[in-house]
C-alpha cells in the first residue's frame, strides 16, 4: 500500500486536512502529468469527513474550474436537515494515488470560513485505509485498490 503519514499539532484543532489536486477532466489530469502543455488545475486542502458520504469543494474553486455541472442536485442530509446542493463533476489527485487519479462528484460548499477548501467523504475513503490517532496528532492515509 502506497501512503502518507502526517504529523500534525493542530489536528485536534483542525482535523485530518490532506492536500490535493482538483483537475477539470481525465484529459487535464493526464496533460499535467505527461507535462503536454499548460492546464489550469487548482490545489487544494481538504479535510478527510468519515462522516460524509460525498465529497465537497468551495463554490470559488468550482467556478474558477468551471467544473461541468449535473442536470439534477444532490440531496445531502447533514445537521439540521437535509439540502438540496448543485453537484459536479471534477477529477481528485491525491499524493498517494500516484500516477492515477480519481474521477469523484463533487457537491457545492461555501468553506471560505474554514481552514480547507473542502472535504474527502467516504466516496474517496472506500479507495484508502485512513487511521487517525489522536494521541500522537498524527493520522496515516494510504491508498488502497487504486
Amino acid at each position: 500500500m502506497q501512503g502518507i503519514q502526517f504529523t500534525i499539532p493542530t489536528l485536534q484543532d483542525h482535523g485530518p486536512i490532506i492536500e490535493a489536486e482538483i483537475h477539470t477532466d481525465e484529459e487535464t489530469f493526464l496533460n499535467v502529468k505527461n507535462f503536454n502543455g499548460f492546464h489550469t488545475y487548482i490545489t487544494t486542502r481538504l479535510l478527510i469527513d468519515t462522516g460524509s458520504n460525498i465529497s465537497g469543494l468551495d463554490k470559488t474553486i468550482i467556478q474558477r474550474l468551471q467544473l461541468t455541472q449535473y442536470r439534477d442536485d444532490a440531496t445531502i442530509d447533514g445537521a439540521g436537515g437535509r439540502y438540496e446542493l448543485k453537484l459536479f463533476r471534477g477529477i481528485l489527485y491525491l499524493p498517494i494515488f500516484r500516477e492515477k487519479a480519481l474521477p469523484i462528484d463533487l457537491v457545492e460548499g461555501d468553506y471560505s470560513n474554514a481552514p480547507y477548501d473542502g472535504i474527502i467523504g467516504r466516496d474517496v475513503l472506500r479507495y484508502c485505509s485512513f487511521v487517525y490517532d489522536g494521541w500522537s496528532h498524527s493520522f496515516k492515509l494510504m491508498a488502497v485498490d487504486v
